[in-house]
């Protein structure tokens, strides 16, 4: 049967009485709006069933199960066909939940502003999806990689022999960029949905040049917005996070002042600097995925749709008891204050203990569109982990997606990163012990698929 294709896309702009907002980490609040964040969807109808590909400029999906039910039934979309993803835009506010640390005083007005902007991007995520229904038509459809060199490896050895966030370019990071496009009939350009990993983050607690913290869609929004002005007549670019757990972006990885001794301070960029920064990323991402859509052939007019899930445990590990994880998130990083005297803090680490008696439970999902397979997780895997399952899918045009959830989020090093003991080796997951999990389930969820 016919393949037919519609895209939509809505702004999901906190208004003013959103603000202030809390920022993620619950650092200092955002107070006012750079650019517009959006949601994107791509219905996909076979003429047997439909599909949908929804992503949020956020960093992380609003109320999934609602969000999920909402689009299924603004869509005609079966649920489990519903693929959602956020950019994990560091940028944004928050939907769906108070957030933690606010005090007593805080927590209704909070509560209030945070329902405001979830009610913005509920009804905007089905405007999108109407909009992509109402835009069904004849399409024909292609898969292409090709690269984008605006990531680096973020787990950097410093002279103390502690390992922090900062630019290593010696490791490993997947520059693959990944592309499904549509096409109509006159081969205009219907959806571009991209595959990328690299955290969105220049923009996080940075302020502008009017000395305030401010919403912005970071370099994925100005990416998928120069796409989108690039071919014009409606066209949309959805943009997924691939495996980015260890990946920041080239320009952001980690900025620190050293001192004498080696100790490493971290720093923040000049008001205004991150804007211009995301802009200029976005802008040769944008470049990196032009190329890809204009090499790919877009040249098959029909796709099967199938889609499984499973469950899978994965070693676990939990903090011993009475450790104060909170210090020790700070003392990672070097966050905490020096003395007096300039003296550093004592870097002792909490040592994590297995918790083999409750197994950290991880999500794993599979939507075959046609002749491509996109594999979601819902948390932060390493990027080596993603190499490894794509190399052991059974589907070449693989793509692995991340951030597919709102539950089971955690950082899982690989295991080259067992030993990092970075700020992302503190989570439920046990690092360096995940990886052959990961990947035989997936293997396993495609002998259900077939």
């Amino acid at each position: 049967m016919t393949l037919r294709v519609g895209a939509g896309k809505a702004c999901i702009s906190p208004t003013e009485e959103c603000f202030p907002f809390p920022t993620f980490g619950n650092a200092d609040p955002r107070s006012a709006l750079h650019d517009d964040i959006f949601t994107r969807a791509v219905v996909i109808d076979n003429g047997e069933t439909r599909a949908a590909i929804v992503n949020f400029d956020m960093v992380s999906i609003p109320m999934y199960d609602t969000t999920k039910k909402l689009i299924a039934e603004a869509g005609g979309i079966p649920e489990d066909n519903v693929f959602m993803t956020a950019t994990h835009n560091h940028d944004a506010p928050f939907a769906g939940s108070p957030v933690q640390g606010a005090d007593a005083k805080q927590e209704d007005d909070l509560t209030r502003r945070i329902g405001i902007f979830t009610q913005i991007v509920l009804d905007g995520v089905k405007k999108a999806v109407e909009e992509a229904v109402s835009a069904l038509r004849s399409a024909k459809y292609g898969f292409g990689t090709g690269e984008s060199w605006i990531n680096v490896n973020r787990d950097f050895q410093f002279e103390d022999g502690y390992w922090m966030q900062g630019p290593n370019f010696k490791a490993y990071a997947d520059k693959t960029l990944a592309v499904l496009k549509f096409v109509d009939e006159e081969d205009k350009l219907i959806a571009a949905v991209l595959n990328y990993g690299c955290h969105a983050v220049l923009g996080f607690v940075a302020k502008d040049v009017d000395g305030k913290i401010k919403v912005s869609s970071d370099w994925p929004g100005y990416a998928q917005n120069y796409v989108e002005q690039r071919f014009g007549n409606g066209a949309v670019c959805v943009w997924t996070p691939a495996a980015e757990g260890n990946l920041n972006p080239v320009y952001g990885a980690g900025l620190y002042t050293f001192l004498k001794d080696g100790y490493a301070v971290s720093k923040q960029l000049p008001p205004g600097t991150a804007f211009v920064l995301m802009e200029a990323l976005g802008g040769q991402h944008a470049i990196d995925a032009i190329k890809v859509i204009n090499e790919t052939c877009a040249d098959k007019d029909t796709m099967e749709i199938k889609y499984a899930r499973t469950e899978i445990d994965l070693p676990s590990q939990k903090a011993p008891e009475g450790a104060d994880m909170m210090r020790n998130r700070m003392l990672v990083d070097n966050l905490l204050p020096l003395g007096p005297n300039g003296e550093r803090p004592e870097k002792k680490l909490v040592v994590m203990e297995d918790d083999p008696e409750h197994p950290f439970k991880m999500e794993i999902k599979i939507l075959q569109l046609g002749d491509t397979a996109w594999v979601g997780v819902p948390c932060e895997i390493y990027s080596e982990i993603g190499r490894d399952m794509k190399a052991a899918s059974p589907c070449p045009n693989t793509v692995v997606v991340t951030h597919t959830n709102t539950h089971y989020r955690s950082y899982i090093p690989d295991k080259s990163a067992a030993d990092h003991h970075t700020f992302q080796s503190y989570g439920a997951a046990k690092p360096g012990a995940c990886d052959e999990y990961i990947v035989q389930g997936m293997v396993d969820l495609f002998k259900e698929l077939k």
